[in-house]
C-alpha cells in the first residue's frame, strides 16, 4: 500500500444504517492519484462490521478493513487512535482524509479537487469546506454554522473558538499527525475523530495554513 497519495480514516461503531452510505462516498471517488479507505470496526453490535466485510471483498483495494472483537474506544487509553495512526502510516499516503460511519461524501471529485488544493499550495497544512447535515426524520437539511463556511485562511484560535471545521471535510498533511502525542488523560470522555482532530488543532498554528 506504499503508493497510496491518500488514507481515508474511517472510525465506526455500530453504524449499520449509514456505514453503506460512507463506503459507497469512498469507492465512488475518481482520481488521478491511488487512495486507501482504513475503515476500523470497533466491535459492533449490529451488521456494521458484515457491511464493511462486503465492500472490502468487493473493492479489495479500495477498502482496508479493522475489525475489533474488544472495543478500542471504551479503553479511554488511546489505543484507537494508536492503531489508526498505524495503519494510516502503513499505507504511506502523503494525505489524510477524515470521515467518520455515520457520514458520507456526494462529491465524487472531493479528494481530487482537495489534493490538487494543497498540492498547489504547499503552505497550507490542511483544506476543509461546508457540509450539510441531514436530520433522520424527514430527511431535511438543517443549517448550520458548517455551511457558513467561508473561502478564507482560518487561524488555530479561530477554529477552536468556533469549533469551525465539519470533520468528514478534512484532507490533511499525514506527517503532521506524526508530530503530536498521544495524551490518555485528553482522550478520555471525546470520540475518536473529534480527539483526534481536536489535539490536530491544538498543534496546528505551528504548521502553515488553513483554508
Amino acid at each position: 500500500m506504499k503508493n497510496n497519495v491518500v488514507a481515508i480514516r474511517c472510525c465506526t461503531y455500530n453504524h449499520e444504517p449509514y456505514i453503506r452510505d460512507a463506503l459507497e462516498g469512498f469507492v465512488m471517488q475518481k482520481t488521478d492519484f491511488p487512495f486507501v479507505a482504513i475503515v476500523h470496526d470497533d466491535a459492533s453490535t449490529d451488521r456494521t462490521a458484515e457491511i464493511i466485510r462486503e465492500y472490502a471483498e468487493k473493492y479489495p483495494d479500495i477498502i482496508k478493513p479493522i475489525y475489533e472483537t474488544e472495543n478500542q474506544y471504551s479503553k479511554k487509553d488511546g489505543s484507537l487512535a494508536r492503531i489508526m495512526n498505524k495503519a494510516c502510516d502503513a499505507t504511506g499516503a502523503k494525505y489524510v482524509a477524515m470521515c467518520e460511519g455515520d457520514d458520507y461524501w456526494t462529491d465524487p471529485y472531493k479528494l481530487q479537487k482537495q489534493v490538487d488544493f494543497l498540492e498547489s499550495h504547499p503552505d497550507y497544512s490542511m483544506c476543509f469546506h461546508g457540509v450539510n447535515i441531514k436530520i433522520e426524520k424527514g430527511c431535511n437539511l438543517s443549517s448550520s454554522e458548517f455551511q457558513q463556511l467561508e473561502t478564507k485562511d482560518y487561524s488555530g484560535p479561530e477554529i477552536l473558538a468556533t469549533w469551525t471545521i465539519p470533520t468528514c471535510s478534512v484532507v490533511l498533511y499525514g506527517n503532521i499527525l506524526k508530530k503530536r502525542p498521544i495524551n490518555s488523560k485528553f482522550v478520555s470522555g471525546l470520540q475518536c475523530q473529534a480527539f483526534f482532530l481536536w489535539q490536530y488543532y491544538l498543534f496546528l498554528p505551528c504548521y502553515d495554513c488553513m483554508y
